[in-house]
């Protein structure tokens, strides 16, 4: 009976929408910053891979004439990727239709042979399944396109039993931020470019515009970042917010953008503008009414789907929600625990926003602690007595923790990145130069502690750091004292704004059998009955 009800939906809809013989509705729908958010985590307001699966089949009833594409950070910054090494996103992208996606600066977490690689020896892949990613702004060191990225694609919709079809053409850029927000080791010899309307103008000038230019619809899918005030207007976020601000140019009919994990539904200058926040919370839309006669587009309407995460799902969307709850029972960290093992209980939520992002957050004393605990007894004897401090970038911690019980996968969607832990000795004149550095990060936010307090002046000015103990004690800094740095290792390399000058090579006393970030967190956990 449901088939059936589908069927006649998808036949009035259809009949609706050519009416007149000439104006058609096309859909596009785009889905940004997944981020590997299979699980559901209603805390998280992650609704799940099913419900986003079942989300996009119930709008594709609607707007029959439809594309499904990505705005890029499909997989990374994710400990459930992290954990399955992505095992599940070739089957649940077939599953949505999505086969066309924006290079995200997460995109290359696994490095740039995995990203090439496409899933190409993940079980559950579709042997009729790839994906293109377009990024036009993206050079490899000779200064062009590298391996595996298009600068963009057409797409054609076919508008049912006419033979007649409407051509979508994407293209792709990429955040220039890419830079301070990927690891450097794995964006090696890549660049990315930020004069975003240069890169367009350039485009113009080769073969691979023509089909651009050809198509019906022309559309770009950014892995660039916009926002929305609370009156409803919208702007970028951007290092090239100027480049960006002065796009104005008649060839674009929208923009898909992304990256700054926030709902935005608007106009910016001329374009229609849209963006579906983060882990599939919204599916974010563009309604393109287009007149088939004259091949032009009459309007573009932005619009965002929520999506609920207790929407009733059809067979492939059950498939999976069982193959998620699989996972979750089965897959391992590199310490050998299922990543729906329990560790302890919270009491209230613990709150790391990037929305409030220049504060010392219960979060960070949490996940800085859990690093100091961990160097100290890789140091053996030499860290039963000395000063171990531990550091993280704001941005490493990607969420806190709602009430209730908390689970290896919950504390590995905080903090998903898995990276070394580097130990650091520093003399006190060093510790001042990374705190003057963490503390005045205004782009990516402050530098995050534990076991150390900076007591300033009532002018503001810097007066004494202390060491705190583990017991409580506290114990001044003095210019002859030797305290050991606890960092992940993205931070120690230019990670988000730091980098050797605040990192020196030479200080580097890094032990031997040190666990990753995330299982030295979840080995701190494990020792409190409740936080």
């Amino acid at each position: 009976m449901k088939r059936i009800l589908t069927a006649l939906l998808f036949l009035l809809t259809a009949l609706f929408a050519r009416a007149d013989g000439r104006k058609v509705t096309v859909a596009v729908f785009c889905l940004n910053d997944f981020h590997s958010g299979f699980a559901r985590d209603a805390e998280k307001e992650m609704p799940g891979a099913a419900a986003v699966w079942q989300t996009l089949d119930s709008l594709k009833a609607v707007y029959p004439y439809h594309v499904t594409v990505s705005a890029g950070d499909n997989f990374g910054g994710s400990y459930f990727h992290s954990a399955t090494r992505g095992a599940l996103l070739p089957y649940f992208f077939a599953g949505c239709g999505i086969a066309l996606s924006a290079v995200g600066n997460h995109e290359f977490d696994d490095g740039q042979d995995f990203f090439n690689r496409r899933w190409a020896d993940a079980p559950l892949r579709p042997d009729n399944w790839t994906i293109d990613y377009v990024g036009a702004n993206v050079r490899d060191a000779s200064g062009r396109l590298p391996l595996g990225i298009l600068p963009a694609k057409t797409v054609s919709v076919p508008l049912g039993p006419s033979g007649d079809s409407v051509r979508v053409a994407f293209v792709g850029l990429t955040t220039h931020s890419t830079h301070w927000q990927a690891s450097k080791s794995r964006i090696k010899d890549l660049y990315f470019d930020r004069k975003y309307r240069q890169t367009l103008d350039s485009l113009r000038q080769t073969p691979a515009f023509a089909p651009v230019a050809a198509a019906d619809v022309r559309l770009l899918l950014m892995h660039v970042g916009t926002a929305q005030d609370s009156l409803g207007a919208s702007r970028w976020i951007d290092p090239a917010v100027d480049d960006l601000a002065a796009l104005d140019d008649t060839t674009w009919h929208a923009l898909f953008t992304s990256h700054t994990h926030q709902p935005v539904c608007g106009r910016i200058g001329r374009y229609p503008v849209t963006q579906g926040y983060w882990h599939g919370g919204y599916i974010a839309m563009m309604k393109i009414n287009f007149d088939t006669d004259s091949r032009r587009v009459l309007s573009v309407e932005p619009s965002l789907v929520p999506v609920r995460p207790d929407i009733a799902l059809g067979p492939g969307p059950r498939r999976m929600e069982a193959l998620v709850d699989s996972v979750l029972r089965h897959t391992v960290t590199a310490a050998g625990t299922p990543i729906g093992t329990p560790l302890t209980v919270v009491r209230e939520p613990i709150t790391h926003s990037r929305s409030d992002k220049m504060r010392q957050t219960r979060m960070g004393s949490l996940v800085c602690e859990a690093y100091a605990r961990a160097a100290a007894r890789a140091l053996g004897d030499k860290g039963d007595e000395a000063m171990v401090v531990g550091v993280s970038h704001f941005g490493s911690i990607r969420t806190g923790f709602g009430p209730g019980r908390l689970t290896v996968l919950d504390v590995g969607e905080a903090l998903p990145f898995a990276n070394a832990i580097r130990v650091y000795a520093m003399t006190a004149g060093q510790l001042a130069a990374l705190v003057a550095r963490g503390y005045g990060n205004t782009e990516y936010g402050r530098m995050q502690t534990a076991r150390f307090e900076a007591v300033r002046e009532d002018s503001g000015c810097l007066l004494h750091f202390y060491y705190v103990a583990p017991d409580g004690r506290r114990r001044r800094i003095e210019a002859s004292d030797t305290i050991y740095i606890a960092a992940d290792e993205y931070m120690t390399t230019g990670g988000d704004g730091y980098g050797p000058e605040v990192f020196p090579s030479a200080c580097d006393v890094t032990p031997s059998g040190l666990p990753c970030t995330t299982d030295a967190f979840i080995d701190y956990l494990r020792t409190l009955s409740e936080i």
